[in-house]
């Protein structure tokens, strides 16, 4: 018979978690903890009001985990941050294939938490860990756990292209970087120049002293299509390798043709799929 029980951080969660197949499930214990426990957006504003984890149990065995919570904070009618606004968000959700008996159950802990049926997100981008960018959509590998989704009424909300790069080697570059101060979540924003004029700029998640995560580059629309991408991305990658980094990740909407083809030319390597789901 299947057991629910309340649980907190813990090696066996962490050893389940990266378990499931996900290209950006690469971290380490201590990080996990903290980001499983208590995390932050990119400006240190704490993303959960509260966070409750249960785990489902045959016998001894752990089986599934959820995790999931009410946001401290969401984004108003003109996109800014605000703090009337809140969301129910199932931030975590893992079980055996086969063992979509306890999935239902872990959903069920949820919905019945939120106390309402609709208006339910499932892995909400921007609320993910920061042991992993932030990026909190499910990898399409893990299809079992999609299907259980749909099942339970929820539905695409958006799919994205991971893709993931290695750092290996410095880039001569005539751009030069300008570097603003890291804030409280470890993130960084710079401007690229060229003649001491800005001609984009960008924006970097530091997830530990080897892996870095892109949140989002620009170029001016004035220069588009000269090359300048290439070069600003050439520049940046350097200064990732000469501080020690050797992995750098980004990601895009999968309808956003001119972006995949852009990481695509400049060395990213297409890994899958992720999607945010939404009960509505």
């Amino acid at each position: 018979m299947i057991r629910i029980e309340n649980v907190s951080a813990s090696e066996t969660l962490f050893n389940y978690q990266l378990g499931f197949d996900s290209p950006y499930f690469v971290t380490d214990y201590n990080n996990w903890e903290k980001s499983f426990a208590m995390d932050v957006d990119g400006e240190g504003r704490t993303l959960f009001r509260k966070l409750e984890v249960k785990a489902a149990y045959d016998g001894a065995e752990l089986i599934g985990f959820i995790q999931y919570g009410n946001t401290a904070f969401g984004f108003d009618e003109r996109g800014e941050i605000s703090s009337d606004v809140t969301y129910c968000v199932i931030r975590n959700l893992f079980f055996d294939k086969g063992r979509e008996d306890a999935g239902k159950l872990l959903l069920a802990e949820a919905i019945n938490y939120f106390k309402t049926t609709d208006g339910i997100y499932a892995y909400f981008h921007y609320f993910g860990m920061s042991c992993f960018g932030r990026h909190g959509k499910l990898y399409e590998k893990n299809n079992h756990i999609e299907e259980l989704l749909r099942e339970s009424g929820f539905e695409i909300e958006h799919e994205n292209v991971y893709y993931s790069s290695l750092i290996d080697e410095l880039n001569e570059s005539e751009v030069e970087i300008k570097q603003c101060d890291l804030t409280n979540g470890n993130q960084q924003y710079m401007d690229f120049r060229i003649s001491d004029e800005s001609v984009g700029g960008c924006e970097i998640h530091y997830v530990n002293n080897k892996s870095a995560y892109l949140r989002w580059i620009y170029i001016n629309d004035n220069i588009t299509g000269k090359g300048i991408g290439t070069k600003c991305m050439d520049a940046l990658k350097s200064l990732l390798y000469k501080n020690g980094f050797t992995r750098f990740d980004t990601d895009t909407a999968i309808s956003n043709e001119a972006a995949c083809h852009f990481y695509e030319k400049n060395g990213f390597v297409r890994e899958g799929i992720t999607r945010s789901f939404k009960k509505k």
